[in-house]
């Protein structure tokens, strides 16, 4: 249990760091690109993600959340950077990581362990359950029945065999076997942040299988980033004077030099939206220790992601936080008060960027803005401030990030 925030990058109201998010927040992320590709496509052998009809540029959500566990995957909640071989902080476990096969995460004793902890912790009508209850559904179903095989050892007949006793305790009213998978759900939640964070699918294999606790809905939701205007793809060929196997150098007939391409764009300013909810931060656990670490998260997760053909830099970070659990205010009205665009000027009938005449952006300074809020402290939003009787604004702002020019007169 965390008594303390590690960054002070939300607003607490009196509420401790570990109970759960209990109001709405919108955040605005805007960051920008450099003569580098900020999300490859496969399908178009990584070229730059666009929009054919409009050529903006447009990066996925699960890049951004990729950057986000891979940030984590580094340093601990606090800051400190994760040693060699050392374990991350509780609750900071990574799920979705590369090569990993779901069923065999989900038979790690450690998830056994902390389901049977928090199953012998539930109260049903008045009582709570004991160590008989959890051996009682522990035998019904595929309970871990893995552990300490491999998963292709586990017999297919016994899956089968565990999916009809999972659904004769279910409709004789047996809770045994219901609270057993609302556990096991509770404790990946626990142990991954980033099932916590984001949700995951885990009902496809293992002990889940089948589950409705297996389809576990985040509360942080991202939107695809979408540049402001146009960018220009580049694709530029590359050499390597060497080759990377004999027979590949007597193909060439020892001529070593390999041929490659690397593609980028110009420049381009992506901006996409954050929502967290209330209501599956409840079930998920995600609480106030989660949203800070999640703010500095995002404030960071770009600083060891750059590489020679990738370079992406934080400019615009604006939260909106609300007073309740459905929100004060529509999102897109929020979303509306920070404003973004291009310095451009019309020039034979087409709007082209002031500075170079273009209509292609070339740096942050072909753009301005302005957001709500302050950098060192949350600000009522004008038509939501505090009202008579009421503690807090009813719509704060804070820019957490914000190094874009300010919008000129």
């Amino acid at each position: 249990m965390h008594e303390k925030l590690n960054h002070n990058l939300t607003v607490l109201n009196g509420k401790k760091p570990y109970d759960i998010v209990a109001e709405r927040h919108e955040l605005v992320l805007l960051f920008d690109c450099e003569k580098a590709n900020p999300n490859g496509d496969p399908d178009t052998g990584n070229m730059p993600r666009i929009q054919p009809d409009t050529l903006k540029g447009l990066v996925t959500d699960v890049c951004l959340k990729r950057k986000i566990r891979n940030f984590f995957s580094l340093y601990n909640p606090s800051g400190k950077s994760v040693q060699a071989n050392s374990e991350p902080d509780n609750g900071y476990h990574l799920f979705v990581r590369e090569g990993a096969v779901i069923e065999r995460m989900l038979e790690d004793p450690k998830i056994e362990e902390k389901a049977k902890e928090i199953f012998l912790g539930y109260e049903v009508a008045g009582r709570t359950f004991d160590e008989s209850s959890w051996k009682k559904a522990s035998s019904k179903g595929k309970s871990w029945k893995g552990k300490g095989k491999q998963i292709n050892e586990v017999q297919d007949e016994e899956n089968e065999a565990g999916d009809k006793e999972d659904k004769k305790g279910k409709e004789s009213g047996n809770s045994y076997v219901e609270y057993r998978d609302r556990a096991l759900r509770d404790a990946i939640c626990a142990v991954y942040f980033d099932v916590r964070y984001f949700g995951q699918v885990v009902s496809t294999a293992g002990p889940l299988k089948g589950s409705f606790y297996g389809q576990i809905r985040g509360p942080v939701q991202m939107t695809f980033s979408e540049s402001l205007d146009k960018v220009l793809q580049l694709d530029v060929s590359i050499t390597r004077c060497a080759v990377s196997s004999e027979e590949e150098a007597r193909k060439k007939d020892d001529d070593n030099r390999t041929m490659g391409r690397k593609h980028s764009i110009d420049y381009g300013l992506y901006r996409c939206s954050i929502h967290i909810s209330p209501a599956f931060a409840t079930k998920t656990g995600f609480n106030y220790y989660d949203l800070d670490n999640f703010f500095f998260a995002l404030t960071n997760m770009f600083v060891d992601d750059h590489a020679a053909g990738r370079h992406l830099r934080l400019v615009g970070l604006v939260d909106f936080q609300h007073t309740s659990a459905l929100g004060n205010a529509p999102a897109h009205k929020l979303f509306d008060m920070v404003k973004v665009e291009g310095i451009k000027e019309e020039k034979d009938g087409k709007k082209v960027f002031k500075s170079s005449g273009s209509e292609f952006p070339q740096g942050l300074h072909d753009y301005h803005g302005s957001a709500p809020g302050g950098l060192e402290a949350y600000e009522p939003i004008p038509g939501f401030a505090l009202k008579s009787g009421e503690k807090n604004a009813r719509v704060t702002a804070r820019k957490l990030v914000w190094e874009i020019p300010e919008t000129r007169g």
